[in-house]
């Protein structure tokens, strides 16, 4: 048995939109978001006259796109503070569960770099004898603990808590070389914030790197990624202190 093709239906005519806002006087009033899209007219009132209602519904419409422009940008960066929010739980539940320094150090070094989809996470740690330790990384994990020089952090972060760089090859920051060190070519924006510790007289920052431009930059939100650093600060300072390093 032959079924037969559903036909679309036939647009309506003008005349046919014209007699229903006739016989519906009120249907601009019931779908005021019409004005945002319909183009109004333009009346002649003479030379040097200015028709301010058609240059106000104009200009109702600009700020209608703009809004929701706005809105949509709004959105995104809820939905994506929601996704960091969420790697930020994850990584402080499997930080405090870390029960000895190496636990902690496999948590920072592997973890983090999975959960927040990085290239490399480093712990970098001042000391005066920066210089004899020799750093190198395999090709495949450059996460880890290095040694930089004592004044490394306040060249680079001048008293503030953390710093953001959205693209690192344009004015690489003094100390960036030794943080990353073995893979400084393959970072292109980076994070690094300094961990507060009370017990262990050590200055040391947490240093987060990426191959892609712009995923780190100043004017991204520093909460969470400031509490992440408060847990690491206090996790470390707690290893460090009761070995007494």
């Amino acid at each position: 048995m032959a079924i037969k093709k559903e036909e679309p239906a036939p647009e309506a005519t003008e005349a046919q939109v014209l007699d229903f806002l006739r016989r519906n006087p009120d249907f601009l009033k019931k779908n005021p978001e019409l004005l945002a899209v319909l183009t109004p007219p333009a009346r002649v009132l003479g030379d040097g006259v200015a028709d301010f209602q058609h240059f106000q519904l104009k200009n109702l419409q600009k700020n209608t796109e703009s809004l929701k422009g706005r809105y949509d940008v709004l959105v995104d960066f809820c939905r994506d503070n929601l996704s960091v929010q969420g790697q930020v739980h994850d990584a402080v539940l499997r930080l405090i569960c870390a029960h000895t320094l190496e636990q902690l150090l496999e948590v920072i070094t592997l973890d983090l770099v999975s959960l927040f989809d990085v290239d490399v996470v480093r712990l970098a740690m001042e000391s005066e004898g920066a210089e004899l330790y020799d750093t190198f990384y395999g090709e495949h994990n450059y996460s880890g603990i290095v040694f930089v020089p004592p004044g490394t952090s306040q060249g680079l972060l001048a008293g503030k808590k953390a710093l953001l760089v959205e693209d690192a090859t344009l004015n690489p920051s003094v100390g960036f070389d030794e943080i990353f060190a073995d893979c400084a070519g393959l970072i292109q924006s980076f994070a690094l914030l300094k961990l507060e510790m009370e017990r262990t007289p050590r200055t040391v920052m947490l240093a987060f790197g990426v191959r892609y431009k712009d995923r780190f930059h100043p004017g991204q939100g520093l909460d969470l990624l400031t509490f992440l650093a408060r847990i690491v600060a206090h996790q470390l300072d707690r290893y460090l202190s009761e070995m007494g390093v």
